[in-house]
């Protein structure tokens, strides 16, 4: 058993895309899939607009993790991404929304490492799929692809995307389309994590051992979420794989050890030292367990099985 001492705190989602616009943008063909995936039903109960927030509030973004990986020395593979062939794999808005998010995971590793060649196709793959859920006038493709070739811009592009995330989902909520925004967090999340495990196959840096075992915090936030639509079948075939998640995150612990504050002079004022820490104790065959799972959920999400 490693122990692990760390701090946690709360990290906001960043999607390196942004855009949205209701719609009902759909092929003319019928099925028993887009009946089951009809965006337009909305929960009779919903989690309240400040819950949703803490929530997405407490999710690590897809650069801080990209961040995690790059600062281990570990290097770029873009085996790790889903391939933008994949694109056309997804008919239904609901296929449709998680794709963005496994895409935006994608793009907040490829941007860390600079890769500009690569973030332009995903730019690319990401703006089709906003604008065939006609979800596109938050989007500025412009803007966002010049900010993701320049390191300087990263702290503005991460201001840019935050923003038009949260007016985004604001505008979801609004048009009773909240669902296609729990797919877009819950997907991110996925592939962010899905990334950090693979790197943490391989390598034993610290910090990316404590950030997969921190989410086991942030899986039963996910589980939450998801379980509000659990009325329709596509949310609660999401649910039951993400639960398979959790079985594997069960004997990961994380305790918070409570200790004494202090209370010290910087600058003539008077700051209060918080010295609680919270220990971790995970192993590298959880983590391997753990990323066996995440590899076999991500599959069916991204062959849109």
């Amino acid at each position: 058993m490693m122990m692990k001492k760390i701090q946690l705190f709360p990290i906001f989602l960043l999607l390196v895309l942004t855009g949205c616009k209701n719609t009902n943008n759909k092929s003319d063909e019928v099925n028993i899939n887009d009946i089951l995936n009809e965006e337009s039903t909305e929960p009779e109960l919903v989690i309240s607009e400040e819950s949703i927030n803490e929530i997405i509030q407490s999710i690590p973004s897809p650069l801080e993790m990209a961040s995690l990986i790059k600062e281990s020395g570990a290097s770029f593979n873009e085996d790790f991404l889903n391939s933008t062939d994949n694109q056309d794999l997804y008919r239904t808005d609901f296929e449709k929304a998680m794709a963005m998010g496994i895409y935006a995971g994608d793009l907040g590793y490829i941007n860390i490492y600079e890769k500009s060649y690569v973030a332009l196709k995903y730019l690319k793959t990401i703006k089709k799929l906003a604008d065939d859920l006609n979800v596109g006038q938050f989007f500025d493709f412009e803007t966002i692809k010049r900010m993701a070739s320049n390191a300087d811009k990263i702290d503005s592009l991460l201001y840019l995307s935050t923003l038009n995330f949260e007016r985004m989902d604001h505008y979801l909520r609004s048009q009773k389309r909240s669902n296609l925004s729990v797919l877009l967090v819950t997907a991110t999340w996925i592939e962010s994590l899905y990334i950090v495990t693979k790197v943490g196959n391989l390598t034993s840096s610290e910090p990316i051992i404590e950030r997969i075992a921190e989410q086991k915090i942030i899986l039963n936030q996910i589980l939450l979420m998801v379980s509000t639509y659990s009325d329709n079948q596509f949310f609660q075939n999401l649910h039951e794989e993400i639960s398979l998640l959790k079985k594997e995150f069960e004997s990961v612990s994380i305790d918070y050890v409570y200790r004494e504050p202090e209370i010290v002079e910087e600058d003539g004022r008077l700051v209060i030292i918080d010295n609680s820490t919270t220990e971790v104790n995970i192993t590298q065959e959880q983590i391997n367990a753990i990323s066996n799972v995440l590899s076999e959920i991500r599959l069916k999400i991204i062959e849109s099985d």
